[in-house]
């Protein structure tokens, strides 16, 4: 028996890709946006700072180390990409 199938040989779909096909562009945009945030660096006070921002830009705040912008999201359940 193939993993595509149950014990009455019916095919087994795909669900979570079905209902990724149906989304609109928007709605895939806007996939985990609120548990992503973007670390990059950034001039703040003056100095070499790392900026955080959300999936869609608006700045969220600045750390003065990119190991602390990172864990300060890791803390707040974020998931950290970085920016260049």
């Amino acid at each position: 028996m193939s993993d595509n199938t149950h014990s009455n040989s019916k095919p087994v779909g795909n669900f979570k890709a079905m209902a990724l096909r149906r989304m609109s562009g928007t709605d895939f945009l806007a996939l985990g946006s609120d548990k992503i945030v973007f670390v990059k660096p950034v001039a703040a006070e003056g100095s070499k700072a790392f900026g955080v921002y959300s999936a869609s830009g608006e700045e969220l705040g600045w750390a003065e180390s990119f190991e602390l912008a990172e864990a300060t999201a890791f803390k707040n359940d974020f998931a950290v990409a970085t920016l260049h």
